[in-house]
């Protein structure tokens, strides 16, 4: 009987050892539910909390100690820590009710509260244990690092019509990248900002900086910069959370955010103090609203066959354009052919990022570009997804926003640099992130959002200049979402 004692302890033992410590930095990463405990320091210091680390969408807990010296600060700064691997492809419901049994594991572990830094989409992840499944007794704060807690516009151009193709064969398209669509996560913020008990908890910091031309993520800075200041990936004002301490824009993009060197020195002014205490960034300097037209650049993307040429228009007054063609092959590079007959043959090639990780860049910077139309010419050899994103510089930009915005439901609309300027929607419906798309194109802005579902909305700009003899065209693409009693979520881009 005492043996059978004896056995039945040890086993027990052995339960509580497995569940409440999974294992060490040095251990293979990747498991989702997995946690790693960080190096002791040496001189334990129980005043300060233990640091929760939550990594991103298409990550794992190795980004924090991999080229990456976040698990090393905490350890010289004299912190306990831990680091989880959540589900790299799944939405924040379901990384949230596994982190937040995790969460009450390490709680468990080191008996004291806990601070949760999350990067990306692991500071949504992290709301989500919180509010959803019951973590806030175990945590003291929450400090998130180009969280998009509004979406980003670059997961509605991943789900778009010209967007999808490429972002599918890459095997990018996933549960985490849909629920970052913008729509979606304004229905996420309705739900869960009206549950938040516990605002204060919350501590956001934002990036601003997305490299040079050609940089890893110049694409995304290039796309998303007419939304707004960003950090490459996330613009900063859906980094921030109305009742958050909304503490600093730094010179970070969204990569740089989570180095320990970086951050770690800044983030020490609020791991020990008040929240109440903190210095929050100067509330005056407002972002530009989500909701207006991002009318500088011109997508256009599919399947191509082996030989694809894609035609843009150029209007006089232009000052630059950046050009880029993505797609799954190093080369060949795609030929930019000018109106005057010009090629341009020697392209600058780039892996891509988010959300085309797998993808190439082939780009290249036009000053003062010719008028008229251009061409985009592309021999892939074989079927292949491309994805062509025109970024123009030019005093139209304004001009088109402002009359796309008081067109309505007429075809053409005049303006002191526009005679002509007309508009095609087109929109695909996904019942949820698994399903099958439906697609509809109208000349209308007369669409009915009825069915509870996504809805990918673009909108193609084209138009004549009042001199009348250049010709102009724009994209402007939004998700909206629409919930189970009939609620539109997101922003109409029309």
């Amino acid at each position: 009987m005492k043996k059978l004692i004896c056995i039945i302890a040890v086993m027990l033992f052995l339960s509580s050892a497995s569940y409440a410590y999974a294992g060490t930095i040095r251990d293979e990463t990747g498991t989702p539910g997995k946690w790693f405990r960080g190096e002791e320091p040496i001189q334990k210091d129980l005043s300060k909390p233990p640091l929760v680390f939550v990594h991103g969408i298409n990550s794992s807990s190795s980004t924090w100690f991999d080229r990456n010296d976040m698990a090393k600060q905490a350890v010289l700064n004299g912190y306990e820590s831990a680091f989880i691997d959540l589900h790299p492809d799944q939405d924040m419901k379901k990384n949230g009710k596994l982190l937040a049994e995790k969460i009450k594991e390490i709680y468990n572990f080191f008996g004291r509260k806990l601070i949760v830094i999350g990067h990306s989409k692991g500071g949504i992840d992290t709301q989500a244990a919180l509010v959803y499944y019951n973590a806030h007794p175990f945590v003291d704060k929450v400090i998130t690092l180009g969280s998009p807690h509004y979406g980003t516009p670059l997961a509605d151009l991943a789900y778009s019509k010209g967007g999808s193709w490429l972002a599918k064969i890459l095997g990018q398209k996933s549960e985490a990248l849909y629920s970052l669509q913008t729509g979606l996560m304004a229905a996420f913020r309705s739900e869960t900002d009206q549950l938040e008990t516990f605002p204060h908890k919350y501590i956001t910091y934002s990036g601003s900086e997305w490299g040079t031309f050609g940089s890893i993520l110049y694409l995304g800075g290039m796309y998303l910069k007419s939304f707004g200041t960003n950090d490459g990936a996330v613009t900063v004002s859906s980094t921030r959370l109305p009742y958050a301490n909304n503490t600093l824009t730094g010179k970070w993009d969204h990569y740089s955010i989570k180095n320990g060197t970086n951050i770690f020195p800044v983030l020490q002014n609020q791991l020990l103090g008040k929240i109440a205490n903190a210095k929050k960034e100067d509330e005056t300097k407002q972002e530009p609203a989500s909701s207006e037209l991002n009318t500088d650049v011109y997508v256009k993307g599919g399947e191509s066959e082996k030989d694809k040429t894609e035609v843009f228009y150029v209007e006089e007054g232009t000052k630059g354009l950046s050009i880029h063609w993505l797609n799954e092959r190093k080369d060949p590079q795609p030929e930019i052919i000018a109106p005057n007959g010009d090629v341009l043959t020697k392209l600058k090639t780039s892996e891509a990022s988010f959300p085309y990780e797998g993808a190439y860049s082939h780009h290249v910077q036009i000053n003062s570009p010719v008028p008229g139309k251009w061409a985009v010419r592309s021999n892939s050899r074989k079927k292949a997804p491309y994805l062509l994103l025109v970024s123009f510089d030019s005093p139209l930009n304004q001009e088109i926003k402002m009359a796309a915005q008081k067109s309505g439901d007429a075809s053409t609309h005049s303006s002191r640099l526009i005679k002509r300027l007309s508009k095609t929607v087109e929109t695909i419906y996904f019942k949820n992130a698994q399903k099958d798309y439906q697609f509809k194109t109208s000349s209308s802005s007369d669409l009915q959002f009825k069915k509870e579902g996504a809805y990918s909305v673009t909108v193609n700009y084209t138009g004549l200049t009042s001199s009348g003899t250049s010709q102009f065209n724009r994209t402007v693409i939004r998700t909206l979402y629409v919930d189970q009693h009939g609620a539109i979520h997101g922003d109409i881009p029309y």
